[in-house]
């Protein structure tokens, strides 16, 4: 019931007639952003699903990786990936490889958004699975971006993240999704 309750939030969420602030309300989301300034993005984590203390951990670092893409932290974005992280960007069939050149293309992603005047409102990260296999783990999600603006509108990707235990923390060492307006 849980699985078709948030895919049913999802899809309504997608179709603009709840927004996720009012997602929030539901009991089994978990609010990211109490101690965060009205003028940040919003960040919400809906129905999460953990196989393990370790998924938990990992859960944690991927959302405080979405709250500093959005708010443009981008020292804690860095620290949280590994030296040699990858990504794939969609709109040229190219593979982004080490951290700085993560770093500097997710940056870019934003600012492009930012200089059109659409800067983030909220992201909603639903039904984040994260599977913990040894020393790695990988998290299935959708998220949901808002943005505002002018002329306001909303992205979704189905990401596929995985991650590398360092020591005692987990590092992101490759993320792949393709964004599409909803």
């Amino acid at each position: 019931m849980r699985k078709l309750f948030g895919l049913g939030t999802m899809l309504i969420a997608a179709l603009g007639l709840i927004t996720p602030a009012s997602i929030a309300a539901e009991s089994d989301v978990k609010d990211l952003t109490a101690s965060v300034p009205s003028a940040e993005c919003k960040v919400t984590c809906v129905d999460p699903h953990t196989n393990c203390k370790e998924s938990e951990k990992v859960l944690e670092v991927l959302e405080t990786l979405v709250k500093a893409i959005n708010n443009g932290d981008w020292k804690t974005y860095g620290d949280n990936l590994d030296e040699h992280c990858t990504t794939f960007d969609e709109s040229n069939h190219k593979l982004i490889s080490g951290r700085e050149s993560v770093v500097l293309d997710m940056k870019s992603r934003v600012e492009k958004y930012e200089h059109q005047g659409a800067p983030f409102v909220s992201v909603c990260i639903d039904q984040p699975y994260a599977q913990v296999t040894g020393d790695t783990a990988v998290v299935t999600f959708v998220a949901i971006r808002q943005y505002g603006g002018k002329h306001p509108f909303k992205e979704e990707a189905h990401a596929t993240d995985v991650f590398l235990r360092q020591g005692d923390s987990w590092k992101k060492c490759h993320f792949r999704g393709a964004w599409k307006r909803v």
